[in-house]
């Protein structure tokens, strides 16, 4: 096992090439995704999305096999109904936890806005994160009092915690960090919570909370709370090597982590930005509609509008329409299977919706046409300035 004298030289070179252009299009980007309005009911999904995808994240490195639909219905569930059997009850705790956590941060960010990290709000973050669940040797926002090793390294003596803690802290709020970009930041104190281990357990879950809490206080995620640990389990072995190759190759440069991290943030932002330009694409979809429905002359344009208004972007079933099982049945109540058949050939000819077999689907994506990259096989991308 390799330990790391940790101390606070590390180097980051903030004017490198690759780690300038990145910050300035996680920028561009976070500016575009704040700045577009959208409904509060796309908004509601797309935080519940990125709290979602954060949860898996943050549990799957740590060894938990949470899917997305585990997550979600854990999250839609009060805590005394168990959604995952006994065996997996650790998992389901693990994400409910890490849900009431990113609640806490987007809560105090909102009432204190100037609150900055400290060494009691690390330990509230952990104790958040481990309350209720049944660690060996862990006791929620305590630290650890004996050694521990993680796969090749060997954390600092637990004597040594509290003042490394405390040093960390000072040089981070006072020190060559304090102006440091806040993405840069954020990344940092991810490295050295995960480096220092001060808990018996959740550590790695309270360094990426600690970053996401220091990306949302920069209101980098002001419409959704996202955070790098869904690219950290996605790239679980990458992740644990360059921690490493900093800690024990680099001479006190930790350049090759930020770059790392700051490449994923890159990919987190992008992901919320298509769920963004989703939003306003169905917007445009319905304006399209009711644009096409007025230059037509059929006589039920108004019931042709109101079916697609109803659809919605999810698919129907045309058998459950017909039978009287689905919403949009109520439009054909006192009609015959002619009259919907007819209708859906109009909205076929008009490019509106697709069906294959049984299934009738918006055809949102006929919106495609109307960018500026059409046809040129190039994905728009935010502008950099």
């Amino acid at each position: 096992m390799t330990s790391w004298n940790i101390n606070f030289r590390m180097i980051v070179e903030v004017e490198n090439k690759e780690i300038v252009s990145l910050l300035s299009r996680c920028f561009a980007m976070a500016s575009v995704i704040n700045n577009i309005p959208i409904t509060p009911k796309r908004q509601v999904r797309i935080d519940r999305l990125n709290i979602l995808r954060a949860i898996r994240g943050t549990t799957g490195i740590e060894g938990a096999r949470l899917t997305e639909d585990e997550v979600k219905r854990i999250m839609e569930t009060s805590r005394s109904n168990k959604v995952l059997p006994e065996n997996r009850q650790q998992e389901e705790e693990e994400a409910r936890n890490a849900n009431i956590l990113m609640k806490y941060i987007a809560k105090l960010v909102k009432n204190k806005p100037g609150c900055v990290l400290d060494e009691q709000l690390i330990r509230t973050f952990h104790k958040i994160l481990t309350k209720d669940i049944k660690y060996e040797n862990n006791t929620p926002g305590e630290y650890r009092n004996y050694p521990v090793k993680v796969g090749n390294y060997s954390a600092p003596k637990h004597g040594e915690i509290e003042g490394l803690i405390g040093g960390f802290i000072a040089w981070f709020n006072q020190g060559e960090p304090k102006g440091w970009d806040p993405i840069i930041r954020a990344i940092v104190a991810h490295f050295y919570i995960v480096s220092i281990h001060p808990f018996g357990d959740g550590n790695g879950r309270t360094a990426r909370a600690v970053e996401s809490f220091l990306l949302y206080k920069a209101r980098i995620n002001e419409l959704g709370f996202y955070s790098l640990a869904n690219f950290y389990y996605q790239h679980r072995s990458e992740y644990i090597s360059k921690l490493d190759f900093v800690r024990f190759e680099t001479d006190n440069e930790l350049t090759p982590f930020v770059l790392f991290a700051l490449r994923g943030f890159e990919s987190e932002l992008e992901s919320v930005h298509h769920e963004i330009l989703l939003e306003v694409k169905e917007i445009a979809f319905r304006d399209y509609v009711r644009e096409v429905m007025n230059q037509t002359g059929s006589k039920p344009r108004g019931r042709m509008q109101e079916f697609m208004m109803m659809l919605g972007s999810e698919s129907a079933s045309i058998k459950a329409i017909r039978s009287g099982k689905h919403e949009l049945s109520k439009l054909y109540n006192d009609l015959t299977d002619k009259t919907l058949s007819r209708d859906l050939e109009e909205l076929t000819k008009n490019q509106l919706i697709l069906i294959q077999n049984d299934q009738v689907k918006a055809n949102i994506d006929i919106m495609n046409k109307f960018t500026a990259h059409y046809g040129s096989g190039e994905q728009p991308r935010p502008e950099v300035v």
